[in-house]
């Protein structure tokens, strides 16, 4: 069907996984050759010129570009530059092998050139998990007017085109993307190390590990990035270290993505529907060592109408009698259809604690996790 639709001169947004390698690059290079996009395989999200695909926040129209091979990864930085006042102009899914040595960035590269030359777009935002440096660069280089700053998770020292940057998180990249656009983007961890305090002080002395159930990937890529550099080896089904799989040794910090396959063959992404990510918090959120169940809510088409609602009166019994304390995200954007301040109000009247980002909330469970507050407030 995509090889029909390129034929036709149409872009092509391939959501399904399981496409071979070698198809990706055929795809590729033959969409290449007609000046067209092939967004995927595995694109979660996008958001052409005000309509959104696939999972898909409502965005405000604006001077930020947003190229990802990663789902969660474009739905966080949009979100938070609609919440900031800013807005994007486009949001451009290019899966996520596009930035391997196999694939050579070509639909990134070709992204990238689209933006550059996109009057609307003042300002260039490009995330990925880590990147072949090579690869990396040759986008980064398409910039040719256009400032543009990258967030290739897990890789910071990077040689890199003059008038380009790297940052180390997506909200660290959010915020350079804003100011690069002339936005004045708020302090997300200002007023966190009290909070993280009177948690902490709540807690029984035995409870120090930190367990996340997450349903973007790449929050729970980020999430381990951040508390790996601040608590040590972080566990998960989807691993930022090599080796650091489950199941982890015991007293261990684990994070789990619960949108993998594994988790999902035979029932709906827990975007759509919690129920498979409320069993598992049942059966797993309150072991004796846990001081801190971390999770993120993803709103926007596609996912659950509710999702806070769903969540909260578990959530409640998981924090009660010296429970762990829940730090909870929600990711989405001022005008998606669950309400974004009614679903943090819900979490939070439930007992949780409700950082700006994603990336905040690791911050802030690592905090709390090690009676240190001074660490949510860390700027990396």
């Amino acid at each position: 069907e995509a090889h029909h639709a390129l034929t036709a001169g149409l872009h092509v947004l391939l959501f399904s996984d399981n496409v071979p390698l070698a198809e990706e690059i055929e795809l590729k290079q033959r969409a290449t050759e007609l000046g067209l996009l092939v967004m995927g395989p595995g694109a979660g999200t996008a958001v052409l010129a005000g309509t959104g695909l696939g999972f898909a926040n409502v965005l405000r129209r604006g001077p930020v570009a947003v190229v990802a091979a990663a789902g969660t990864g474009a739905q966080e930085v949009s979100a938070l530059l609609d919440r900031w006042g800013v807005g994007v102009s486009q949001v451009i899914g290019v899966g996520g092998r596009d930035l391997s040595a196999e694939v050579g960035g070509r639909m990134a590269a070709a992204a990238v050139r689209a933006l550059d030359a996109d009057p609307a777009t003042q300002a260039i935002l490009i995330v990925s998990k880590p990147p072949d440096p090579a690869v990396a660069r040759l986008v980064l280089g398409q910039c040719a007017g256009t400032p543009a700053v990258a967030v290739f998770l897990g890789v910071t020292d990077l040689d890199r085109p003059a008038g380009t940057g790297v940052a180390r998180t997506l909200e660290a990249g959010a915020i350079a993307a804003a100011q690069l656009a002339g936005g004045a983007p708020p302090d997300p961890a200002r007023g966190l190390a009290d909070r993280a305090a009177r948690a902490a002080a709540r807690l029984p002395e035995q409870r120090r590990v930190i367990r996340g159930f997450y349903s973007g990937g790449t929050l729970c890529y980020e999430a381990q990035l951040i508390i790996s550099g601040l608590l040590g080896p972080v566990y998960s089904n989807e691993p930022l270290v090599h080796g650091n799989t489950v199941p982890a040794p015991p007293g261990s910090h684990v994070l789990l993505d619960l949108g993998a396959e594994e988790y999902t063959v035979g029932r709906p992404h827990p975007m759509i529907d919690p129920q498979s990510r409320i069993e598992v918090l049942r059966a797993q959120a309150r072991e004796p060592g846990v001081a801190v169940v971390l999770l993120d809510v993803v709103l926007g088409h596609g996912s659950h109408p509710d999702p806070a609602g769903q969540l909260a009166p578990v959530l409640t019994e998981i924090m009660a009698d010296g429970g762990p304390q829940v730090v909870a995200y929600v990711l989405g954007s001022a005008s998606d259809p669950q309400d974004y301040q009614r679903q943090r109000a819900t979490l939070e009247a439930a007992g949780c604690l409700v950082p700006e980002t994603a990336a905040r909330a690791a911050y802030l469970a690592a905090a709390i996790a090690a009676r240190k507050p001074e660490l949510a407030e860390r700027r990396d």
